[in-house]
């Protein structure tokens, strides 16, 4: 039976049927609003005064380009009116969890006709994301596998953006979540997480989703021990010690990256660059690469993209001479299957799709396929 809640103007809403469920809430269909869902929390979870006032004040500023990026709050709901928050209205959101589309095995299932380079441009639009909800003065905080939903346009949207550290004027909101597989290391000490979190935190999740894209899932301290006896096996430990398996002096480290892996000579060396800064100790002192840089550096590797004669799925930058892809199938490994699928702006390949308003930077089309 359909109940109604109030916004904070005090205009009726009817919430309909219910869509999904976590922890903390769940999300409802409203009949009455094409295009927007209603997050509705647990009677044991209502935001507490300052949640409310967080809440409050994103439904207040959310622009069109947070709400281009990101299930921005865009109008708080109410009891009855003038009474508390119970939950707000956002945008709807269709795609696939970001772990569905770097996973192979998955991305055969959902993404078939998906290659390398639909990967660049959702790791791009990622990074978008980031440098849209940066610039406004705000830090994601928990960024994780299942914050980012991803279109087959390749557009990304961030959800859960009530737990996000808002700053609202001289008041910073904390995020009070993490997840130790994203966590950077000067921050795996913690007993809490209910600190104040910076954009270069934000930076190391941002280049961890961004490799986890481009080298097949991977996780860059995730790699074999050259001295068992020395180097801890457990993520956390390798992530507090900076045992990035894919560094330039990975043997110091004791680490190395596991066999049959994507090579790190799959990017040009100004993108391993990146990604050595962002992993290693430098990163930690600050100097992480921006969302703004890895924008501009993913734009100019899509833009020197090539195709093995062997298979329009095998799409790898043109500083390499040989197939990347082939050379891993010879090993026994295959990223990407040939389903027939050509890269041509007709129906029966990749299309070319109307960008839409509101980006944070001059955005190139986005590529969709059937």
């Amino acid at each position: 039976m359909e109940k109604t809640l109030f916004t904070s103007q005090g205009a009726p809403v009817g919430i309909g049927r219910e869509l999904g469920r976590g922890g903390e809430g769940a999300v409802f269909e409203v009949p009455s609003r094409i295009g927007q869902v209603a997050k509705l929390y647990h009677d044991h979870k209502l935001p507490d005064a300052r949640k409310q006032a967080k809440l409050s004040f994103m439904a207040a500023t959310g622009d069109q380009r947070l709400l281009s990026y990101i299930a921005w709050p865009q109008e708080t709901l109410h009891a009855s009116p003038g009474g508390s928050v119970v939950g707000f209205l956002m945008p709807m959101v269709a795609g696939k969890e970001v772990h569905m589309v770097y996973s192979p095995a998955h991305r055969r299932q959902d993404y078939p006709k998906a290659a390398w380079d639909y990967l660049l441009h959702v790791a791009r639009n990622i990074a978008c994301s980031f440098e849209t909800l940066h610039s406004q003065g705000h830090v994601i905080g928990d960024v994780n596998q299942k914050g980012f939903m991803v279109g087959k346009d390749s557009r990304v949207v961030l959800v859960d953006s009530d737990s996000f550290q808002i700053k609202a004027s001289s008041t910073v909101h904390l995020c009070d979540a993490g997840t130790p597989h994203f966590t950077p290391p000067e921050l795996q000490s913690l007993t809490s997480f209910a600190v104040m979190r910076t954009v270069n935190h934000d930076n190391f999740g941002l280049a961890l989703l961004i490799f986890h894209l481009l080298f097949g899932a991977r996780h860059p301290y995730a790699g074999v021990p050259l001295q068992s006896s020395a180097v801890d096996v457990e993520l956390e430990s390798n992530i507090k010690n900076f045992r990035y398996a894919y560094a330039r002096d990975s043997q110091s480290r004791g680490v190395a990256p596991p066999p049959r892996s994507i090579p790190l000579s799959m990017v040009p060396d100004a993108m391993e660059t990146m990604f050595h800064q962002a992993f290693t100790e430098r990163g930690a002192q600050g100097a992480r690469p921006t969302a703004q840089q890895w924008v501009a550096e993913l734009d100019r590797v899509r833009g020197h993209l090539k195709k093995c004669s062997a298979s329009p799925m095998h799409v790898y930058p043109d500083h390499l001479v040989n197939c990347p892809w082939c050379a891993l199938e010879q090993q026994g490994v295959t990223y990407f299957i040939d389903l027939g699928a050509t890269y041509t702006p007709t129906s029966s390949g990749f299309v070319l799709a109307q960008v839409w308003a509101g980006l944070c930077c001059t955005t190139p089309p986005r590529l969709s396929f059937p």
